[in-house]
């Protein structure tokens, strides 16, 4: 009677888990349109944006009474995250919203590849194959944005989800703190942010409306949901539910900016959410 009560709760934990990273999903999905929408310097974006998701964790970190740590940790944390957030909106900036957010999906990928050369973990023959898949995928979407600005947007893409790797690594690091490293980052990215900030010209109501909905939902309820939902499922279920996240972003700036990407990047999308996706299915059924 109590292993199946046990078994019952661990079930509701992890629905409830799911269901976190469900909705960080959704909140990041907003980010591709939002950036679109913002008249103003990548720099600027992210210090700015930044504020409001600031004053949002710390205030999620009073009400749950979690206190702020520092430590090398930390700092590496603060560091990875600062980067990989700077290095998506400007390539959402340089190149299509699809493009940016796919390309940065393929942070499952590094994953694979990072545990293998810090922690010496020989990735399994589907992870190869998932590898292969991706990197197929990832020569589509070059192969289809040939100009300057666009192959430099894609670049910036998939060092974001290399970054990206490392701070969905992070709560396995000893001494970590996802919390204080998210706080950490925030303040850099202000300091870095702040004086591109004053040589802003354009200061409308939109463009103000959407930094505050980029920092509060898509960067502070984001990672709030998302912090919430690794405390409940794996990183393998995570995963595979963050996969909402590079199909409803583009079509979302579809709709509200009119921006579609070409067919070779179509494939390559296809390649790298369904190799991330068919990955994450085969190790959720083979797991031990």
């Amino acid at each position: 009677m109590r292993i199946k009560m046990r078994e019952k709760q661990l079930d509701k934990e992890s629905m409830k888990g799911t269901i976190y990273v469900l909705l960080s999903a959704v909140c990041f999905s907003t980010g591709g349109v939002l950036i679109k929408s913002i008249p103003w310097s990548s720099i600027t974006i992210q210090g700015i944006r930044s504020i409001f998701s600031f004053m949002l964790i710390a205030s999620y970190m009073v009400v749950t009474k979690r206190k702020f740590v520092w430590n090398k940790t930390v700092l590496f944390g603060a560091i990875c995250n600062t980067v990989m957030a700077l290095t998506f909106v400007s390539a959402t900036k340089m190149t299509t919203a699809a493009n940016a957010i796919v390309l940065q999906f393929t942070e499952p990928i590094f994953v694979i590849l990072l545990m293998w050369i810090l922690y010496k973990k020989k990735p399994k023959k589907a992870a190869v194959i998932a590898c292969a898949v991706v990197f197929a995928g990832i020569l589509c979407f070059f192969l289809d944005s040939l100009s300057a600005g666009g192959m430099a947007g894609n670049l910036l893409a998939v060092f974001s989800g290399f970054t990206y790797a490392l701070v969905m690594m992070m709560k396995g690091f000893p001494g970590s703190d996802f919390e204080s490293s998210l706080l950490a980052s925030h303040v850099m990215s202000l300091c870095i942010g702040l004086p591109s900030f004053l040589g802003e010209t354009d200061h409308s109501a939109k463009a103000w409306i959407c930094i505050i909905l980029l920092g509060v939902i898509q960067f502070g309820l984001s990672y709030i949901f998302l912090s919430r939902g690794l405390d409940c499922v794996s990183p393998v279920t995570a995963s595979l539910t963050s996969t909402l996240e590079p199909i409803l972003n583009p079509i979302l700036v579809a709709i509200f900016c009119g921006e579609t990407i070409g067919r070779t990047a179509f494939i390559g999308a296809a390649l790298v959410i369904g190799a991330a996706a068919c990955y994450n299915v085969y190790e959720a059924a083979h797991k031990d």
